[in-house]
């Protein structure tokens, strides 16, 4: 698919380039013809009005290049005058036609050799006719026609180089998000998989007892429960992504980011306690932000349950929330096992978990790290992972609200 729609990219734009390029040389080519028509036009007047009293070869020659003025008289050429870039054999040629054309009725035309001509009356009865050499803006129209097919050509094909290059580094991003969610496919199946397995393998045992009391059917049954819930839960967060992957609009208003937060470390108290973990927290007062309530309480949830997960037992979690000029930081670090760099580049890649079994048993599905930075980009902020003696420590930076400012 995605090479294919380099191919169709690239072909495309050929050819809008090709017909810019061809519609552009046609307009400059007929404007150079009808340019070089009236330079001939032009200069065909000018020698039928040039003055034969007092003239002579050498100045004729100098204004002009491409024409000849013949005075025809008594049945005969009486003057001739010369372009400077006319040939011999172009004057052989006029001889041949210069009486067929003092005998036609027209006053301008072509001759049966295909010469431009233009003819006038003189008073004493004698004519003058101009002819003009089309050989050299015929040679310059060829040459022109014939540069601008090879400008044609190599730039069509500097094109055709350059229009798949940059089709490529184009459709790089675009090919990353097609792979990214075919491994969000593949790895939403397979969460999907586990918990509707031990599901049907519950209910399985169940039905294989019919006659089997509740009570003592329990152990399914609380099972099966589980497992459903874990389910709802991971179907939940898919549905979040998925919502903010298609540009879901979330409703902003002025909130206290500091009244958000002390909630969160309240409620988690309880569980950090009964973890034997000790959470610390200093959070300055009044800190505004434009936000929507309910996904900035996501957000501290998701990483104090991070950090209850994630931290040895006796250990510490450390919250602040502070303010800059321009930003709100709120920094959750908590004491940590070894994590190495390239982990620490895959915390906020969906369905990645650091350690699988501990994940299992504490209900972590590895899509809390990916929420949290949805949220944090569409709050217009920035979040980060740090792994530093020992400690886990994961810093969001939101823009403060006006109000607080």
């Amino acid at each position: 698919m995605i090479n294919n729609l380099r191919k169709k990219l690239t072909i495309t734009n050929m050819m809008a380039t090709s017909i810019v390029l061809i519609v552009a040389i046609i307009i400059i080519s007929f404007t150079v013809v009808t340019r070089l028509d009236a330079i001939r036009i032009n200069n065909m007047q000018r020698a039928l009005a040039y003055p034969l009293q007092g003239a002579s070869q050498k100045d004729f020659a100098a204004d002009f290049s491409d024409v000849v003025l013949v005075v025809y008289k008594d049945g005969q050429v009486d003057e001739l005058l010369v372009g400077k870039n006319i040939k011999n054999d172009f004057i052989q040629t006029i001889f041949e036609d210069v009486h067929s054309i003092v005998e036609s009725d027209e006053s301008q035309g072509v001759t049966s050799l295909r010469l431009q001509y233009a003819k006038m009356q003189l008073p004493n009865g004698a004519y003058k006719i101009v002819f003009y050499d089309p050989t050299n803006s015929q040679s310059g129209i060829a040459s022109l026609v014939f540069y601008i097919v090879i400008v044609l050509l190599v730039g069509m094909i500097s094109y055709s180089v350059i229009s798949m290059t940059l089709a490529h580094s184009a459709i790089i991003p675009i090919e990353e998000s097609w792979k990214k969610q075919r491994q969000f496919v593949a790895d939403a199946s397979h969460e999907l998989k586990t918990p509707l397995s031990v599901i049907m393998a519950n209910t399985e045992i169940i039905a294989s007892h019919p006659d089997d009391t509740v009570a003592s059917q329990m152990k399914w049954i609380d099972n099966t429960l589980a497992e459903t819930k874990r389910m709802a839960s991971l179907v939940q967060d898919l549905l979040f992504l998925a919502k903010s992957d298609d540009g879901l609009k979330v409703e902003m208003s002025t909130t206290n980011l500091s009244h958000c937060v002390e909630e969160c470390v309240l409620t988690s108290e309880s569980l950090f306690y009964e973890n034997r973990l000790l959470l610390e927290s200093d959070i300055d007062t009044d800190i505004y932000i434009d936000g929507n309530e309910g996904q900035l309480k996501q957000l501290v949830t998701i990483l104090l349950d991070n950090a209850n997960k994630y931290t040895p037992t006796d250990g510490t979690i450390q919250l602040t929330l502070k303010s800059t000029n321009k930003s709100a930081i709120l920094i959750v670090a908590n004491d940590s096992n070894e994590v190495s760099r390239e982990q620490v580049a895959h915390l906020f890649d969906r369905f990645y978990t650091l350690d699988t079994s501990r994940n299992k048993t504490k209900g972590g599905n590895g899509l809390g790290l990916s929420i949290a930075e949805r949220i944090v980009q569409t709050h217009k902020g920035k979040i980060t992972a740090e792994y530093k003696n020992g400690k886990m420590t994961f810093k969001a930076t939101l823009p403060l609200s006006r109000k607080h400012k």
